[in-house]
C-alpha cells in the first residue's frame, strides 16, 4: 500500500490529537503536518504537498471554507472538511468551495477513517447526514442575506480578520498590504454587504459561519 501523507488543520490541540490518533492507527497513514489556522494550512499544503488535507471549518485568520478555495487555486490535493455544524448553508458552501467531502465532528470517531479511504479511492465522501442536507430543496434561501461569494477572495480574508476584532492596521500587517488598502477593502465589503457598522459586520460573519460566536 502506498504511504498516505495527511495534513491536519484545527486550532484545538485536543482535536488534532484525536485526529492524529485515528490516522496513526491506520497502516501507511501518517500526519505530515499540522496547522492551527487556515492561512497556515494553505502555506503548508504548498510546502508539504500532502496526499490529503483535513480542515476544520472554524479556523482563525482564514476559515476552512476560504482555505479550501485557496488550496483549490494552486493544488489538486483532496480536501476533507470536518465541522461541528451541519446546517444546509455550511454544507452548500463547503461543496461550492471545492471540498471532496465533509464529516461532522459528532461522527468523526466512526466515519473519519472511512471518509479518507473513500476520498483516496473514489475522490469524494458524502455522509448520509450530509447527503440528506444536500438533497432537493435543502438550501435555505429564506434569510435574504448577501452571500459571501459576492466578495473577492481578498475581501473574504479581510472580512474574517475584521470580524475577529483586528483593526485596519493589524489586518494590513497580517495580509502584507498597506493600511490604506485595508481601509479600502473594509469600505467595499460594507458597501457590498449593505452593512453600516462593525457590529453588523460581525453579526453577518457569524450568520454566514465565517467566524464562530
Amino acid at each position: 500500500m502506498k504511504p498516505v501523507r495527511i495534513l491536519v488543520a484545527d486550532d484545538h490541540e485536543l482535536v488534532r490529537q484525536g485526529i492524529r490518533a485515528i490516522f496513526q492507527s491506520e497502516p501507511q497513514w501518517t500526519v505530515c503536518g499540522e496547522a492551527t489556522n487556515g492561512r497556515q494550512a494553505v502555506t503548508l499544503t504548498v510546502e508539504l504537498k500532502p496526499d490529503l488535507v483535513v480542515l476544520d471549518v472554524a479556523l482563525p485568520e482564514m476559515n476552512g471554507i476560504e482555505a479550501t478555495r485557496q488550496i483549490r487555486r494552486t493544488s489538486a490535493v483532496p480536501v476533507l472538511i470536518v465541522t461541528m455544524h451541519d446546517t444546509d448553508q455550511i454544507v452548500q458552501e463547503v461543496m461550492d468551495a471545492g471540498a471532496n467531502g465533509l464529516v461532522l465532528k459528532a461522527e468523526a470517531g466512526r466515519t473519519l477513517a472511512d471518509a479518507v479511504r473513500a476520498i483516496l479511492l473514489r475522490g469524494e465522501f458524502i455522509s448520509e447526514r450530509v447527503e440528506r442536507l444536500t438533497g432537493p430543496g435543502s438550501v435555505d434561501g429564506r434569510t435574504g442575506l448577501p452571500k459571501p461569494q459576492l466578495l473577492t477572495s481578498r475581501e473574504r480574508e479581510v472580512l474574517q480578520l475584521l470580524a475577529e476584532g483586528q483593526a485596519n492596521k493589524e489586518v494590513a500587517t497580517a495580509l502584507g498590504i498597506s493600511t490604506k488598502t485595508a481601509e479600502t477593502h473594509r469600505a467595499r465589503i460594507m458597501a457590498k454587504l449593505n452593512v453600516h457598522s462593525m457590529s453588523e459586520l460581525v453579526r453577518y460573519a457569524i450568520r454566514n459561519s465565517i467566524i464562530q460566536p
